[in-house]
């Protein structure tokens, strides 16, 4: 397959949520046959510019950035700058994505895809499948995520990228495992995997280690799940990605659990907390208290279920993740509940 057939506007991913990627592509294809008035004006570009300017530097601030974000595309659509549009869009689907708003930043997502095929952007529309791909497997349409998956590996292929390869193959073994079939996503993924290994991306390679150890570990084989994720930390740990890190103790610490070496999985865990507290992400805190909390109660050590479930719930609390705080006091609840213990009794604390 040609890299020309993916400058045909009218080719998109048959089946996925609606015909409309098409269109946009085709209203894209529009705007260049016209020069609304200020087209050529430096100080209209200028202002689209600061305004994106603006919209980078409130990006801690959700809302303010996505309404400034989309004045900015605005702006930049008037002047026909097809770039900066792009570069909007895709600012816009990463915030949409942050606040949980998948079928905004599917809408962003395509967008910015259609804008990548018109500007002749390959590597633009590797990653935008991708990432369509992968909202639309956050809402359980494995099968449509798998299609848009399938189309970045293909254009990926043809390039000759082996980073988009690793990508396309890593994606298309999660959707497979998430259908629950994981002897296929373990070839997919150990794919994926050796076209990772080729290249300098070594979060892509860890992350698809990650997926190959929760597989394993789905089937079963505590050996492998516990290889996978050292191998993931290793590298995580390498290129400095804590999240991928977070993961991998994760991964490796149920991996040890599982095949009885406790004390592994204990000093993994305890790694994990300790990385978490030194970080700045609040859920990574909670998740690793609370891991703590499972695991001891696993062990039959009450006590520090107990305090390791408060210290959790404080955290999630004072930080408005009222889901977490929910669910872990339930939890806690009818741990004592089970037991007849009060918080000051038998060493409960």
């Amino acid at each position: 397959m040609k890299l020309a057939h993916w400058l045909s506007v009218g080719v998109m991913v048959s089946g996925l949520v609606s015909g409309s990627t098409s269109a946009n592509a085709s209203d894209i294809t529009l705007q260049l046959r016209q020069r609304p008035f200020g087209l050529s004006s430096p100080d209209r570009q200028r202002l689209a510019d600061t305004t994106a300017e603006i919209a980078q530097a409130r990006s801690s601030d959700a809302i303010r950035a996505i309404s400034t974000w989309r004045s900015a595309a605005e702006q930049y659509r008037l002047l026909n700058d097809l770039e900066g549009q792009q570069r909007a869009y895709r600012a816009l689907s990463q915030l949409y994505a942050q606040q949980q708003l998948p079928v905004e930043a599917e809408y962003a997502l395509r967008q910015t895809l259609g804008f990548a095929r018109v500007r002749r952007d390959f590597s633009a529309l590797v990653q935008n499948y991708n990432e369509i791909g992968t909202v639309l497997l956050g809402r359980s349409s494995s099968t449509e995520a798998e299609k848009s998956f399938s189309e970045g590996l293909r254009i990926a292929t043809d390039l000759g990228d082996r980073a988009g390869q690793g990508l396309g193959w890593t994606n298309l073994g999660l959707a497979a495992q998430r259908r629950g079939q994981d002897q296929v996503a373990i070839e997919r993924l150990k794919t994926g995997i050796a076209f990772y290994q080729g290249t300098s991306d070594v979060v892509g390679e860890a992350i698809a280690s990650n997926y190959l150890g929760d597989s394993y570990r789905n089937l079963g084989d505590a050996q492998q799940s516990a290889g996978a994720h050292l191998n993931a930390l290793i590298l995580a740990r390498s290129s400095g990605s804590v999240g991928t890190q977070d993961q991998a103790m994760a991964g490796l610490a149920s991996a040890y659990d599982r095949a009885g070496s406790t004390d592994s999985a204990r000093n993994v865990l305890d790694q994990r907390l300790t990385l978490a507290m030194s970080g700045i992400n609040t859920l990574a805190r909670v998740s690793a208290f609370r891991a703590m909390a499972e695991f001891s109660q696993r062990q039959g050590d009450l006590a520090a279920t107990d305090r390791y479930y408060q210290k959790a719930i404080a955290i999630a609390s004072s930080s408005g993740l009222t889901v977490e705080v929910r669910e872990m006091s339930q939890k806690l609840e009818n741990l004592r509940r089970g037991y007849h213990l009060s918080p000051l009794r038998n060493g409960w604390r």
